[in-house]
């Protein structure tokens, strides 16, 4: 079995699968569908999403969630992501402002800057695990009712993948 892994836009990605250069495009952001769509998404894992930084960043004090968003710069996805959306959704609710140190498209770069404590990052705790383990960075506080949903897209094909509908049926 050779596995070869590519990055890039989702355009990019999908445009690959229906090319056929492509067997799977895992994305955090269900692509759209309509009636001639042959996309198959197949939703895979669901993360929750926390607050993260550093030990120094977010201190011994533990402040509620509506002084972090409002006192701490943030490390957020862009707004193009569900992410996004559904957490300034939740700073709407909080009625607060929050400080943005960065937008981000990409949660390897949001772990980066996280630990470079350029901020509190919104990300989900499976990303920095290692860092959370290790005490390089703490979750400052839990954003409940926002998770991080990935998906495994592919499209009907006349011969399928036999591995990757193994996979997938896992």
């Amino acid at each position: 079995v050779e596995v070869v892994l590519r990055s890039g836009s989702q355009d990019e990605l999908l445009r690959g699968l229906e090319g056929l250069a492509l067997d799977v495009v895992l994305t955090n952001l269900a692509p759209a569908r309509d009636a001639a769509s042959q996309w198959l998404v197949h939703r895979i894992d669901e993360q929750p999403v926390s607050l993260i930084g550093t030990p120094v960043r977010v201190g011994p004090a533990r402040l509620g969630l509506r002084d972090l968003l409002a006192m701490q710069p943030l490390i957020a996805p862009t707004r193009e992501t569900g992410l996004r959306a559904a957490f300034d959704a939740l700073a709407a609710r909080l009625e607060v402002t929050p400080i943005l140190a960065a937008e981000v498209d990409d949660m390897a770069m949001i772990r980066l800057l996280a630990r470079a404590d350029a901020g509190l990052a919104i990300i989900p705790p499976i990303v920095v695990r290692d860092e959370l383990q290790s005490g390089a960075l703490v979750e400052a506080a839990r954003l409940d009712g926002i998770s991080e949903t990935f998906f495994a897209v592919t499209q009907e094909r006349r011969f399928p993948n036999p591995l990757l509908a193994e996979v997938l049926h896992r």
